[in-house]
């Protein structure tokens, strides 16, 4: 998706003025790093757009993404979550509507990871509320890697 694409699907959400405003909104992701609550977002969605369009893709392509992309993708999301708790809420409407039509997407390909492998392999301490890593692609490399990991060998 390159930054076009991403502006006009953010401009179906947000006007402008909310979008230099919530892009204001630093979120910490690593010491002595911030990123803007709209970036975030947009790499969300990017992370998303990525692991879905190779759903379809055989494990023999070297260029498709495995579980630790997958992982990636989970902790932008948390990365966004975050951002939310420090933005103002009455400026949010817009933004949740466009985090809500990624989460969308996001659920439309996964289902529950009733195994925890996610949570395992990230080894990382996650809020409970965060149901995005309770999530993995019902098929595809992702999903397939993640298979490969549970199994014995």
């Amino acid at each position: 998706m390159n930054i076009s694409e991403r502006d006009e699907w953010l401009g179906c959400f947000l006007t402008e003025l909310e979008l230099s405003r919530l892009e204001r909104v630093s979120v910490p992701i690593a010491p002595e790093r911030t990123l803007g609550l709209v970036t975030l977002l947009g790499s969300w969605r990017s992370h998303v757009l990525r692991i879905e369009s190779e759903l379809e893709l055989p494990d023999s392509d070297r260029t498709v993404w495995g579980v630790y992309d997958l992982i990636a993708a989970l902790v932008l999301r948390s990365f966004v979550a975050r951002g939310m708790k420090i933005a103002d809420s009455n400026s949010l409407a817009g933004f949740r509507r466009a985090l809500g039509d990624v989460d969308s997407r996001f659920r439309e390909f996964t289902e529950d990871d009733e195994s925890g492998i996610v949570r395992r392999i990230d080894e990382g301490e996650r809020l409970s509320g965060e149901w995005w890593w309770d999530r993995v692609p019902r098929i595809g490399p992702i999903r397939r890697e993640i298979e490969r990991i549970k199994s014995p060998l």
